[in-house]
């Protein structure tokens, strides 16, 4: 006998949509399941990058050599990870860019870079060896580690006043050398190049000062700027970023200015009375700082002399008048002051003068002569101290000033020197 069983199309079309919506579940945990893997994993080498982000800024800080074009290093062993580094000259400290990406995630840090100064370690004071004592005069104080010709320190007197201090050092004292510690050759070399070659040669690099009133441009692109033969005058601007201006005859900054972490490059450079800002300004000839300015760290005055072939004509008033760094009273600077010449002369002239009530927080470099009336917070290399009072001048003396350790981080930075540590000074993305 046989059965014959009939299965009622209702039933199979119920069968079929079960097994449909099964397979859709099925299908949905699967791509659920994947999309949160990949989701973590994306999460994941987001994080990572950030990570190895910081490992390559540290590499940069080891590393001895400037970068020509952004490098890839291989000591990050992971698939669809990679980390590039560069490392350049950014005026008288170094910039370095770190890109990592995973997959196509990308994450990009860039510093600005400078010797390690530990405040309590590092020299205060960094006197060179020319067999000239220290004379401390007046209200004079010094505090932290000097490090002093072999006459070492005296009291002395100057218009009647004598050293009124309880010590001539506060802090220890150790012997100097001929030479001060030597920045370091790439310094020198960008320096030179900024002052005598540099130009914009390309238009995309090109930006102009009078489009708007706001310019910028991120560290993570490349570098641009205005170049000029005539003088220029900045004012009622607002400029920012990774810029070069450039003038082959003078710069001229107005208080309405604000300018922040852009290089100034000219013969001569003066910034008006109460500018505010963070920059560097590199020239040639002269630095005038008027007076109640206040530049934000890390800032920095370099004045470049490249007269190791040039013949020096001391008779020239005018001249010798042009080879300084001034910086007028209740001024503030906060970063690096620094006159370098490569051939060094023996004269009486001051190559960097700090007026009274004004102050350096930072590092003053000097290979010259350094007059100080005001206040360094931080360290100061100088080849001589002068001191112009009473119609006379006392070469290596200092009268109503101070020069000490107290109240700068304990941990901060300066220009690039010759077997220093390195450290951030800032962070530009």
């Amino acid at each position: 006998m046989k059965l014959k069983l009939k299965i009622k199309s209702g039933a199979l079309q119920f069968t079929v949509f079960i097994a449909v919506l099964i397979a859709l579940l099925l299908a949905g945990l699967v791509l659920y399941a994947y999309t949160f893997i990949y989701m973590k994993e994306q999460s994941k080498g987001a994080v990572e990058n950030i990570q190895i982000a910081d490992i390559g800024i540290q590499s940069l800080l080891e590393q001895k050599e400037l970068s020509t074009d952004t490098a890839r290093i291989d000591f990050i062993k992971k698939e669809n990870q990679t980390i590039k580094t560069h490392l350049s000259q950014w005026g008288v400290f170094q910039k370095g860019i770190t890109i990592t990406q995973f997959r196509k995630k990308k994450f990009t840090k860039a510093a600005i870079i400078g010797s390690l100064i530990i405040a309590d370690k590092s020299p205060t004071v960094f006197l060179q060896e020319t067999h000239n004592a220290l004379t401390v005069v007046g209200s004079t104080k010094i505090q932290g580690i000097a490090y002093l010709p072999t006459q070492g320190v005296n009291s002395g007197y100057i218009a009647g006043n004598s050293y009124y201090g309880t010590q001539l050092v506060y802090g220890r004292i150790e012997k100097s050398t001929a030479q001060l510690p030597k920045p370091e050759k790439s310094f020198l070399d960008t320096a030179n190049y900024y002052l005598k070659e540099y130009k914009i040669i390309n238009q995309e690099d090109y930006i102009n000062l009078n489009s708007s009133t706001k310019i910028t441009n991120s560290f993570k692109e490349k570098t641009k700027g205005f170049y000029s033969e005539n003088a220029i005058t900045i004012e009622n601007k607002i400029i920012s970023g990774n810029i070069i201006i450039k003038s082959e005859t003078a710069i001229k900054v107005k208080k309405t200015a604000l300018l922040n972490d852009l290089l100034l490059i000219a013969p001569i450079i003066e910034i008006e009375d109460e500018t505010i800002g963070t920059f560097q300004a590199i020239a040639s000839k002269k630095i005038s700082l008027g007076k109640k300015c206040n530049l934000s760290y890390p800032s920095a005055l370099l004045l470049f002399q490249d007269n190791k072939n040039a013949v020096i004509d001391n008779s020239n008033s005018n001249t010798l008048a042009e080879n300084q760094i001034f910086i007028g009273e209740e001024s503030i600077v906060k970063g690096c002051v620094i006159y370098l010449q490569t051939k060094e002369t023996s004269d009486f002239q001051t190559q960097i003068v700090l007026e009274k009530d004004s102050r350096i927080k930072g590092q003053v470099y000097c290979n010259g002569n350094f007059e100080i009336k005001g206040i360094v917070s931080g360290s100061v290399y100088t080849k001589q101290f002068v001191a112009n009072q009473a119609g006379s001048i006392f070469m290596n003396h200092v009268y109503n000033a101070t020069i000490e350790n107290q109240t700068v981080p304990p941990i901060y930075g300066g220009i690039i020197l010759e077997q220093e540590p390195k450290t951030v000074l800032k962070w530009v993305y």
